[in-house]
């Protein structure tokens, strides 16, 4: 939304320290604290008379007459995009983060549930994690089970060693054989693709069957087509620590509070969120602020989000959220950190 900020040398010192003290502090910030945090001297008049500039440009809002400034959500862009540096995490912390998850990528429900713990513990923040799509799963065994009433359990085996259980409706009936001879096919022929490019493979071969039409394939391509078998279904989101950010003053308005309690519980535009970073080409964090949330009741809130991976393919994302006034150095540092760790320690296996 303001990619494209700029603001002269003098005007952006101050904005930044703006910023920098009201994240400390959280109260309105005047101009004798910015004159403190100053590499230039200037006078707090000429200070007062910035500040004023930028509250008319919208990055500096004054909740009272006699009150110092707070940033807007457009203040915080320039400091995310314009001034935060990366930082290296202390010592501690990443001896934290490294013994918390050691081990747990063997089993990566397991680590994606840590993650999201890990995540909330070391910044404060809700931890979320969205696991990886069914589509951009990379099959290594499919097996296809008959129940009643034209239903089959499809049990799904994925790279790094996922396992899934699907029920598919049809309304066509298969006996076992045909799912039998199904799975088959689909193990020989496509072992390693994701799903997505098998649901493409299948419809490509059907349409240049035109004339006739092969049992197998069209029973695959019938398990595909109701099932949602590669489909655009999300992963699962795994959300740890409301509790953390719902103390903070930043959210004392019940319905904010309220708000914010909702879109938690119900997930699904945190994994809209999620899944716009998944399709976010390059690799690297990526922030909403403010405004910039497509979910109004997270309007208040910033996302810092980075995808995972799993060799070379995207596998999921991570990532916290927070109040605007969050350490936005730390948390960004934070989360790339631990990306590249999951990332790490999932292509091992």
């Amino acid at each position: 939304m303001w990619s494209d900020i700029q603001l002269d040398r003098r005007k952006g010192g101050i904005l930044a320290a703006v910023v920098r003290l009201f994240v400390v502090t959280g109260v309105p910030v005047g101009s004798k604290a910015v004159a403190e945090h100053l590499s230039e001297p200037l006078s707090s008049a000429t200070i007062r008379n910035v500040m004023v500039e930028l509250e008319q440009e919208g990055y500096l809002v004054q909740p009272h007459v006699s009150a110092g400034r707070i940033p807007t959500d457009k203040a915080y862009r320039f400091y995310v995009d314009r001034i935060v540096e990366a930082i290296r995490l202390p010592a501690d912390t990443r001896r934290f983060i490294e013994e918390s998850l050691a081990g747990e990528g063997d089993v990566p429900e397991k680590l994606m549930v840590r993650t999201s713990l890990l995540l909330s513990q070391v910044s404060h923040n809700v931890g979320v994690v969205l696991g990886p799509p069914l589509e951009e799963k990379v099959l290594e065994h499919i097996k296809f089970v008959r129940l009643p009433d034209r239903r089959v359990l499809a049990v799904i085996v994925s790279k790094p060693d996922l396992i899934e259980n699907k029920v598919i409706h049809l309304e066509d009936d298969f006996s076992q054989e045909e799912l039998d001879r199904a799975a088959e096919f689909l193990n020989g022929e496509f072992h390693g693709w994701s799903l997505r490019a098998i649901r493409l493979d299948i419809f490509k071969r059907l349409e240049r069957m035109k004339a006739f039409c092969d049992r197998m394939v069209s029973t695959v391509a019938t398990l595909f087509r109701w099932g949602a078998l590669g489909g655009r279904e999300p992963g699962p989101l795994y959300v740890e620590g409301t509790d953390s950010i719902l103390g903070q003053p930043d959210f004392g308005a019940p319905d904010v509070i309220k708000g914010l309690l909702k879109a938690f519980e119900e997930k699904v535009k945190l994994v809209k969120i999620l899944s716009a970073c998944l399709e976010t080409p390059g690799p690297g964090v990526w922030t909403l602020i403010g405004r910039e949330n497509p979910a109004s009741e997270m309007r208040q809130c910033a996302v810092i989000v980075a995808p995972f991976r799993y060799r070379d393919r995207v596998l999921g994302a991570l990532g916290v959220v927070g109040p605007m006034r969050m350490e936005y150095d730390r948390a960004i540092t934070t989360v790339d950190y631990v990306a590249h760790l999951c990332s790490r320690l999932l292509s091992a296996n």
